[in-house]
Formats: structure tokens, C-alpha cells, sequence
């Protein structure tokens, strides 16, 4: 299935850390302190632009995961934490997940 070295698996996990720390924890720290930021950008075109079209990929990323069968985490696991991490989260944690499984499997084989 899915096969990374071990530093590319530990390069993943820290991608998924920092994407779930930094972006996801500004955005966090904005919408409470700086709520007027956060409608600000919901009434930009240009940034409504980008949001809408991170929506479309974490979509088609979901359907490809649920074309291709992969579980744990699954294609609503994925929209999931892609909603409350951001994909800068969730496309590098569900790899390093994928891959867990994969190696967990083929240690047991």
C-alpha cells in the first residue's frame, strides 16, 4: 500500500503537528481575539476564492480516498480533520496514519 522510510514517516508526523499548530492555531487565536479579521475575510472575493477552493479539494480528496478503499482513517475522517485541523493537517497525518497500518501489516505478515 503505502511505503515511506522512517525519516520520511517522521517528516509526515511533523508536518501534521506543525499544520494542526501553526495555521490551524492562528486561526484559532484570530477568530477569538480578532473576530472583525475572520468576516473581513469571508467578504473578500479574492479570499472567498482560495476558501472555496480548498473545499473542492478536501472533496476530491475524500472521494479518492474512498475510491481507493483506504480506512482508518477514512474518506469522513478525513473531511473531518480536515474541518477542525485544516488540510495542512489532515493530508500529512491520514499519509502518516496509511502508512502506520501499512507497516504494522507487513510486520505482521
Amino acid at each position: 500500500m503505502l511505503s515511506f522510510s522512517q525519516p520520511q514517516r517522521t517528516l509526515l508526523l511533523v508536518m501534521a503537528i506543525f499544520g494542526l499548530v501553526v495555521p490551524n492555531g492562528a486561526f484559532v487565536y484570530l477568530s477569538i481575539t480578532r473576530w472583525d479579521l475572520v468576516v473581513s475575510a469571508m467578504t473578500n472575493p479574492i479570499a472567498l476564492v482560495f476558501i472555496v477552493e480548498a473545499f473542492a479539494l478536501m472533496f476530491l480528496f475524500a472521494w479518492l480516498i474512498h475510491r481507493q478503499g483506504l480506512k482508518a482513517p477514512g474518506w469522513l475522517a478525513f473531511i473531518i480533520m480536515s474541518l477542525l485541523g485544516s488540510m495542512m493537517f489532515s493530508v500529512p497525518a491520514c499519509l502518516w496514519l496509511w502508512s502506520r497500518e501499512s507497516l504494522q501489516r507487513s510486520r505482521t505478515d
